[in-house]
């Protein structure tokens, strides 16, 4: 017999229920996309009735507005703290901390530049949801910031939005690539390396000359 859920609070694993989901969803939309996965194969991965997906997150897209909502909510935290720690030191220093938290946030997260990827460059809903939902409120983040630093150095980069745009598209497209990459450039399987190599190149190359 289904145990049926009476009012009150809610039990105290449905937090960790719904995080499983997620996981599972994220893992499994990144390796094979959004089309190609079923509510079925992540439920069987998250250990739970297909149908709770649909109940908990109003289906397969609703789980990956979800995950998308939750990513960005997560980097904004991110960057937000960087600024937190720099807060005494000036807008250079202020631009390369939040360059800074952005790698390492994808570095710890790679199944979200994957994830991601599939959808940005394809023109559908999810597309137009990723693009107003993390990549304007990131583009809007470092420009503010770069625009700030060019003033404390009375020097205005060329292409200063390109920079920004190409910085935040450079980092999550060769973290996401990391294992591709790997195949051409020796020494990528490090992460100490490939973290440093990344910085020097996307940070102190292209976005802070």
């Amino acid at each position: 017999m289904t145990e049926r859920r009476g009012r009150g609070r809610p039990r105290e694993n449905d937090s960790d229920t719904s995080a499983a989901i997620s996981r599972a969803a994220l893992q499994r939309f990144a390796a094979q996309g959004f089309d190609a996965t079923s509510l079925r194969e992540i439920a069987g991965d998250a250990g739970v009735d297909v149908a709770l997906i649909s109940y908990r997150f109003g289906g397969k897209q609703g789980l990956w507005k979800d995950i998308v909502s939750q990513a960005g909510t997560d980097l904004r935290e991110a960057l937000e703290r960087a600024l937190d720690d720099s807060e005494t030191t000036g807008a250079h220093k202020r631009l390369e901390h939040s360059a800074h938290a952005f790698l390492a946030y994808l570095l710890d997260r790679p199944e979200v530049p994957r994830l991601l990827l599939r959808d940005i460059t394809i023109d559908s809903d999810r597309s137009k949801w990723l693009l107003e939902t993390l990549s304007l409120p990131l583009h809007r983040h470092f420009i503010e910031l770069a625009q700030a630093a060019a003033e404390e150095r009375d020097k205005t980069p060329a292409h200063l939005e390109f920079r920004v745009a190409n910085f935040i598209y450079s980092a999550a497209s060769t973290v996401a690539r990391r294992e591709r990459l790997g195949k051409l450039v020796g020494g990528m399987e490090d992460d100490a390396q490939f973290a440093a190599a990344l910085e020097e190149v996307l940070v102190a190359g292209a976005l802070i000359p």
